[in-house]
Parts: structure tokens; C-alpha cells; sequence
């Protein structure tokens, strides 16, 4: 899904990753690997939301599903660093009821047994001149592009780099999805309902009736 490559390295907490016009002559980067003699495993998962959107003001619930591919070593030794890759599937939003689409965002846990270290954009297609960027919010780390984007046509966010350091203590690093509310989302945009000639928000969060998705685990040995 990394196609027509744009990175931008980010690091110590608080920095923002950018990547937008500026962006687009950036160098081709293959996805991090983790460290030497650590094997990988690429996870893919399919992730339930529990949406709204509003309808002549008022809102109304949708029924929403993202796919994600996550590539993460299987195992590290307690304080090894370590990266992993959150890349997810291209988007193409119904144009019948989002015709134009703006600030599209899509949200990460950070988990409480490893530490960020640094993040990077890469890959992505179908931008335009959208300026894509990380944010640090809620416990999640969250990827944010401007648009904007047109209803019926596929575009596809960069994928999230994110280096970490392992916890000191043996156990398993699981990641998940963001998104705690409607109001903390894990994934949404802003769109042009044209038939009812109305902007307004599309809001998810992780379906708290569905089965929980890990996106990946990594398990801390000594």
C-alpha cells in the first residue's frame, strides 16, 4: 500500500511528522525492519467502529470497518529497541453521501509497556496537495491528512513508522486501535453531504460491542 514514497523523521516527543506538497519530492524509504536476527510478522486485521454521522443536524449511526496490516518483530528483549509499521488499506468514501472530504484522521494506542521513541511518514497515494501529519492525543498517536478528497476516488494515507523501546519487564507489547469516543476518535473526516447540501463530522471509535482487535503483539523476553 507504500506507493509514490514520502518521509519525514520526527524525533522526541512533542515534534510533529509532516508530509503534504513540500513532501512530494521526498526520497523513496523501504518500511523500518527490526533490529538484526529479529524476525517479523506482518498482522492483518479488520477493525469494527461504532460511527455517526449527522443528517439535518441531528445525528444518526453508521456501520464502519477499517483493515489494517501491521508488521512488528515477534519478540524483543526487555529494553531493546524496536520498530513497527501500522499501514492502513486505502480509502474510498461513498460518493453519494461524501462528496468532498476533509481532515481525515486514523488513530493508533500508544501501549503502556513501550516507549515512542520516533515516527515517521511513509508511502501514500491519491494526496493531491493534502499535507499529511502525527499528532500525540489521548494516548494514541494519530494520523491526520487535510484533503481534500473527492467521494468515489481511492486515496491511500501513508503509513505509520514508529520506533519503540521495550519495557523493562517480561510480558507481551499488544497494539491497538485509537479511539476512546465520538469525541476521542479513532478514525473520521469532515465531508459534503451533497444530496442534503450539508457539511458535517464522521465520528468512530472501536465498537465496544464487538470482540477487541489486537493489531499486533510483541512478546518481551530477558
Amino acid at each position: 500500500m507504500a506507493r509514490n514514497s514520502k518521509w519525514i523523521a520526527r524525533v522526541g516527543m512533542g515534534a510533529v511528522a509532516v508530509t503534504g506538497v513540500l513532501a512530494s519530492v521526498g526520497v523513496a524509504n523501504a518500511s523500518p525492519v527490526a533490529a538484526t536476527g529479529t524476525a517479523t510478522a506482518t498482522t492483518s486485521s479488520t477493525v469494527a467502529y461504532d460511527c455517526r454521522t449527522t443528517v439535518q443536524q441531528g445525528f444518526h449511526p453508521v456501520a464502519y470497518s477499517r483493515g489494517f496490516d501491521v508488521t512488528a518483530p515477534e519478540a524483543v528483549t526487555a529494553g531493546a529497541e524496536f520498530d513497527v509499521t501500522f499501514d492502513p488499506t486505502p480509502i474510498t468514501a461513498f460518493a453519494q453521501y461524501n462528496k468532498t472530504v476533509t481532515d481525515v484522521q486514523v488513530a493508533y494506542r500508544i501501549p503502556t509497556n513501550a516507549k515512542v521513541t520516533s515516527y515517521s511518514l511513509v508511502g501514500g497515494s491519491g494526496l493531491g496537495r493534502a499535507f499529511t501529519w502525527v499528532e500525540e492525543r489521548d494516548g494514541s498517536l494519530v494520523v491526520r491528512s487535510s484533503g481534500p478528497y473527492e467521494g468515489g476516488v481511492e486515496f491511500d494515507l501513508p503509513s505509520l513508522a514508529v520506533h519503540f523501546k521495550a519495557g523493562r519487564s517480561t510480558g507481551t507489547i499488544s497494539f491497538a486501535p485509537g479511539g476512546k469516543s465520538y469525541v476521542e476518535p479513532g478514525f473520521g473526516w469532515f465531508r459534503y453531504q451533497p444530496i442534503l447540501d450539508e457539511w458535517g463530522p464522521f465520528q468512530c471509535f472501536p465498537d465496544p460491542a464487538q470482540p477487541a482487535v489486537e493489531l499486533a503483539t510483541v512478546k518481551i523476553t530477558r
